[in-house]
């Protein structure tokens, strides 16, 4: 490797950069679920109904702040210096080879417009990566060694290093293209006579003396007492492996300055301000004010308030009754949308789709527990394609219209064979209080099990609570 780098008679940079802020706390549907239909079939005018064409998943790119942690990757100054950016990455299944993704992902355009760029083409494939007794052998496409110019070729060499290298456990980095061992790299022939290390290819690409756009980070066990704030909020619909990302300034184009795990509760320091696609809330940090999509944070509400808080009671009975009529939902509905978790992820409905909803003939396979959700087969022949008013709507109201029903704040009622909350509710809701409404079996043929069980999540809203979530939980014969 010592081969690698002579004396080089030109600096050009060239860079394949692509600007990824897959951010799903962030973005919309970023941070939760995806907003894909449950199994979506749609009716046609003829009254008909289409195969479903494709199904609900959950997507998360960050992990919980505890399985996170911000790493250095390596970029290229245009003054043709290696630069390190510190990037929030997963630590599952490998930290090292999230970093490497990060890098191949590239600078972001906040990035690139402080003159950051990489050598490194973003249609590179990482195959493998595996670290032992300091060597990080690092297997890619053959993507990484297309394009030319020596610059070109010993740069991305360099950056791989360094990022790597960044990590106690690796000293030095060997090269494998497609499952071979690299002894000759791209059409320049750069020489690779074993494993790289920092000193190999500092020559190439010399370390930055400066870092650009440094700024101060954090962890979340430096989050700052809130107590003495009057307005606080809580971190809510973010999954349990997933983050809610805390930026320098207002958009996702800003840097990430820190990370809140769902459930941590936060104290708001300024006004909110709106761009293009979401609503941004400024919090307190440790290094000072930080802003966050506030379509993650909820008021946050005593218990004991919440349960003699009568005003809950009345805002199910009068959405009860908009359900049996098919009336307008958005009245008693948070400004964020509904979250509906029917044996499954919860899927967002917005409050654009959820106008007439009650009325739309469209129809959708609703998951099932006892089918598999990823057999077509199965779902076609065992699951009836319902509109949201049968498979939500008439379920719901019929639930709550039910003279044996049962009803509890923050307390589970459960069916002789169903799930606790624990269970049943998502983790994306766990944040948001909860009206169990409990159902139970008519038919003594089948002993109670004919029962039905829905929990409400309720949000609270400029102090008034709106229905943010509707999760369900049934056993039918």
């Amino acid at each position: 490797m010592r081969k690698l780098l002579g004396v080089l008679t030109a600096i050009v940079l060239v860079v394949s950069t692509c600007s990824t802020d897959d951010d799903v706390a962030d973005s919309d549907p970023s941070a939760t679920t995806t907003d894909s239909m449950i199994g979506t079939s749609s009716s046609s005018d003829d009254g008909t109904t289409t195969e479903p064409t494709e199904t609900t998943s959950t997507t998360a790119t960050d992990t919980t702040a505890g399985a996170r942690r911000f790493v250095n990757v390596y970029f290229v100054q245009g003054n043709g210096y290696a630069t390190p950016v510190a990037t929030a990455v997963s630590s599952s299944p490998s930290v090292a080879a999230n970093a490497t993704l990060a890098l191949i992902a590239g600078p972001t355009a906040a990035q690139k417009s402080e003159g950051l760029g990489s050598s490194v083409p973003v249609d590179t494939e990482l195959l493998g990566l595996t670290i032992d007794d300091g060597i990080a052998r690092v297997d890619l496409s053959l993507e990484f060694e297309a394009g030319g110019g020596s610059f070109s070729m010993s740069s991305r060499l360099a950056q791989v290093v360094y990022t790597l290298t960044e990590f106690s456990t690796v000293d030095a980095v060997e090269f494998w293209l497609e499952g071979a061992p690299v002894t000759v790299f791209s059409d320049e022939g750069l020489v690779l006579d074993g494993p790289v290390d920092r000193i190999d290819v500092l020559a190439a690409l010399p370390l930055t003396p400066t870092v650009v756009g440094a700024i101060n980070r954090w962890e979340q066990d430096d989050l700052p007492d809130i107590s003495r704030f009057a307005e606080t909020r809580r971190v809510v619909l973010v999954p349990v492996d997933d983050v809610l990302n805390v930026r320098l300034a207002a958009g996702v184009d800003n840097e990430i300055i820190g990370m809140l795990a769902p459930g941590v509760e936060v104290a708001l320091t300024g006004p909110r301000v709106d761009d293009a696609s979401s609503t941004w809330a400024e919090i307190l940090t440790p290094i000072g004010a930080g802003w966050v999509n506030a379509r993650f944070l909820a008021e946050v509400v005593d218990d004991q308030a919440f349960r003699t808080d009568e005003r809950v009671t009345s805002l199910l009975d009068r959405m009860s009754q908009v359900l049996d009529a098919e009336g307008p939902l958005n009245e008693f509905v948070s400004v964020r949308g509904l979250y509906v978790s029917h044996h499954a992820p919860p899927v967002r409905f917005t409050p654009e789709q959820l106008e007439g909803i009650l009325t739309d003939p469209t129809t959708y396979r609703w998951p099932s527990n006892a089918i598999n959700m990823d057999d077509l087969e199965d779902v076609e022949r065992d699951i009836p394609a319902r509109t949201f008013a049968e498979a939500i709507g008439q379920s719901f109201a019929s639930s709550w219209n039910d003279p044996d029903r049962m009803m509890a704040f923050d307390q589970p009622i459960n069916g002789g064979n169903g799930r606790l909350p624990s269970h049943a509710i998502p983790p994306e809701l766990t944040g948001f209080h909860y009206v169990s409404v409990f159902d139970p079996g008519d038919n003594p043929d089948f002993g109670g099990l004919d029962w039905t069980s829905w929990h409400v999540s309720i949000d609270y809203e400029d102090g008034e609570p709106v229905v943010v979530g509707m999760t369900t939980d049934q056993w039918s014969p």
